[in-house]
């Protein structure tokens, strides 16, 4: 009896080791699917402005321009962008990047892409991000604004950056007026419908980057963030 129970007791602790060890492989052949699969089950999911949005049905402001794709980490994360700009003056400029991925990028230094993301727009219009003292500009609050629960806003203070000519801004640098630079960030799960009808969850970290002359263009972009979908 007592040789018998010892052998139950073995056969016990060597099947536990045993179904651990296919619980470990069933992770590893998961996570590696992920990482082959997963690409191909992303979708650029661009987020834009409506058309019916006051200011872009009454002219104030044109768009969709600059429309691009782009990958980032092997194509775990897809990148699309479209550029909206005031009509009649070069005071205003509004970026909308949209970062599609398999996993919430909220808990990823999301803090960090948004500068980062800023940084890269700034730039391109020939301007620097953030001052000395405030490299990281400031986080700000607005319960006023029509947003998804858990958006954040980030403001930075700009100078020139360079000597290019040619930009969206010029007049402005030329009028010595001050450019602002405010962006906003959520995110959102989404539902994927493939050719063959299967369905997927993603998250998209949508990025809007408002560029300003003065208070007025920027609560008109601020509108329009309101009425992107």
């Amino acid at each position: 009896m007592e040789e018998s129970e010892l052998r139950v007791g073995g056969w016990e602790k060597e099947g536990g080791r045993r179904w651990l060890k296919r619980f470990f492989i069933i992770i590893l052949v998961a996570l590696l699917g992920l990482l082959i699969m997963g690409p191909t089950m992303i979708n650029y999911n661009a987020a834009y402005v409506q058309n019916s949005s006051l200011y872009i049905a009454n002219g104030m402001w044109n768009g969709p321009f600059d429309i691009d794709y782009s990958k980032e980490f092997a194509g775990h994360v897809k990148i699309s962008s479209v550029s909206y700009e005031t009509t009649n003056d070069q005071s205003g400029k509004l970026k909308v990047i949209t970062m599609s991925s398999m996993i919430s990028l909220e808990d990823f230094r999301l803090q960090d892409r948004v500068i980062e993301k800023a940084r890269e727009e700034a730039n391109k219009e020939g301007l620097t991000l953030g001052s000395k003292e405030k490299p990281k500009g400031d986080e700000l609050r607005d319960d006023e604004v029509d947003l998804v629960s858990g958006f954040r806003i980030y403001q930075w203070e700009t100078d020139r950056y360079g000597d290019s000519d040619n930009l969206f801004f010029d007049d402005a640098f030329n009028d010595d007026n001050d450019i602002l630079i405010k962006a906003f960030v959520w995110n959102q799960q989404t539902v994927n419908l493939f050719d063959d009808e299967t369905m997927t969850l993603q998250y998209q970290t949508i990025i809007c980057i408002i560029f300003g002359t003065n208070g007025t263009i920027i609560n008109q972009a601020t509108e329009m963030i309101e009425d992107v979908i």
